[in-house]
């Protein structure tokens, strides 16, 4: 009897011991099993393992971003200066987004505490700026450019609204560094034209473009290093010796944009403009489509549609124009240039003809309609020769830019990108730092209350007394 229950104490010993052992390696398995996904989860991009929910997708790259890094061939470095422990989390989340994106941009952090010198090599640089760099080039990016301020509502209303502007800031300079190639933009004047404001001049900046003024009557002539000319909205003709020069200039593979009003009358500058195939349509744009002009505005303010084709790349998706008092653009079918429409009205506009003298905007049997072009792009594949005009004389002002959050900014990126054959890259908006309020109807909070006071709690109880009468009877 001893015998045989010391046999069975033994055998429920050893049981018992391998089954300890089974335990402990299964354990060991599954640990090191958690241990290797955490190392592969790690390593994966953080695209994958950290999704974006703020309300305004703080850290999601725009396809303009993602376009502009997938596209790189030079390797960008970024240096984050920030003291260890105070690093701020916006940033150093939309940086590792970047890196995620091209194996051509890294970035690491450079505490200034460690590094006391590191921001004298970089002129402007200071603690909480990011250094974009190359093997030849670098860019400073402000931590006050990354988190601007409303001034509006600041001097109104006396609050201080920041939004992050960090991806706009990061994609411009990116594309600075990469650039080999800087152009010059100079932008006629003594006829009464239109200056650009800091919007516009931003974003020719931001494509490599630096703007000069030029009078042709005291130069004599076009610099030879003009890559384009700008001739913004003039309130006076160009002289017959101006119009050569044009003319000449055009001829030889020169690039121009032209803005006009159709209220001024220039019979020299449409000839240049007719001999590359585009002329006037006599008349006022007189949109009927709601979607093409803002709610509470004449519909003689328009927003038309922004064609796609390789000139107009540079704007974002969704992005609108706006072009307030506009006249049409009429194509010739036999011109030697290749013509493309920018921006376009409804099928449902018409040209009103009589506008000088009508006292209403209502259409007539005499009033052509259909879609229009507004601003079309001329090209001669020949030559070279690219001439871009924009029948609109408010196209290029600050207050119009400002109305649909930098469109026509946007536009004439796209087009200086297009008369230097460089890539397009569009202005990034601002995404506001402001968290959008929940808010519920009186309605549905009685309703919540019920819910959540009486409804669920009676439930939960019914439910309880349930599972306890069921185990009893078992």
């Amino acid at each position: 009897m001893n015998l045989k229950e010391n046999w069975q104490k033994l055998h429920g010993s050893k049981k018992t011991f391998r089954n300890g052992v089974y335990a402990s390696v299964l354990a060991v398995v599954v640990l090191v099993a958690v241990i290797l996904l955490n190392l592969v989860v790690r390593a994966l991009p953080s695209k994958y393992t950290e999704y974006d929910i703020s309300t305004s997708d703080l850290f999601t790259l725009s396809e303009t971003s993602r376009n502009l890094l997938h596209e790189l061939q030079t390797d960008v470095k970024a240096y984050y200066l920030a003291v260890s422990g105070q690093e701020d989390a916006n940033i150093t989340r939309l940086l590792d987004r970047y890196a995620d994106e091209s194996s051509h941009f890294t970035w690491e952090q450079r505490d200034p505490v460690l590094y006391p010198t590191f921001a004298e090599k970089y002129e402007g640089a200071s603690t909480g700026c990011v250094v974009l760099a190359t093997a030849e080039n670098y860019d400073v990016v402000s931590y006050n450019d990354m988190y601007p301020m409303d001034l509006e509502a600041y001097y109104y209303y006396g609050t201080q609204q920041y939004s992050f502007d960090a991806e706009n800031c990061l994609t411009a300079g990116i594309a600075k560094v990469v650039r080999t190639t800087s152009y010059r933009m100079y932008e006629l004047t003594g006829h009464g034209e239109t200056a650009l404001a800091d919007d516009f001049t931003a974003t020719l900046d931001n494509a490599g473009v630096a703007v000069e003024e030029l009078n042709l009557t005291t130069a004599g002539a076009i610099p030879e290093d003009a890559d384009e000319l700008l001739i913004n909205a003039p309130l006076a003709d160009v002289t017959e010796a101006e119009a050569a020069m044009l003319t000449t200039y055009v001829e030889n593979g020169g690039k121009v944009l032209v803005v006009t009003d159709f209220t001024i009358n220039t019979p020299r500058l449409d000839a240049v403009l007719a001999a590359c195939g585009m002329t006037r349509q006599e008349g006022l744009l007189v949109e009927t489509d709601a979607d093409h002009y803002p709610y509470g505005y004449p519909q003689t303010y328009l927003m038309p549609d922004v064609e796609s084709n390789e000139i107009m790349a540079g704007m974002t998706t969704g992005m609108r124009v706006y072009m307030p008092i506009a006249q049409g653009i009429v194509q010739s079918e036999d011109s030697d240039y290749v013509l493309t429409p920018l921006l376009s009205t409804s099928d449902g506009a018409y040209s009103l003809l009589d506008y000088a003298n009508a006292e209403t905007i209502e259409k007539t049997d005499s009033d052509p309609e259909g879609s229009f072009a507004l601003a079309v792009a001329a090209e001669n594949t020949t030559t070279g020769a690219r001439v871009v005009w924009i029948n609109c004389p408010n196209a290029l002002l600050s207050a119009t830019n400002q109305s649909v959050s930098g469109g026509n900014a946007q536009m004439l990126g796209s087009i200086a990108n297009w008369f230097n054959n460089e890539q397009t890259t569009a202005v990034i908006n601002s995404k506001s730092l402001s968290a959008t309020s929940l808010t519920v109807p009186n309605g549905a909070m009685i309703g919540l209350g019920l819910l959540f006071i009486f409804v669920l709690p009676i439930v939960c109880l019914i439910a309880g007394v349930v599972v306890c009468l069921i185990r009893r009877r078992r």
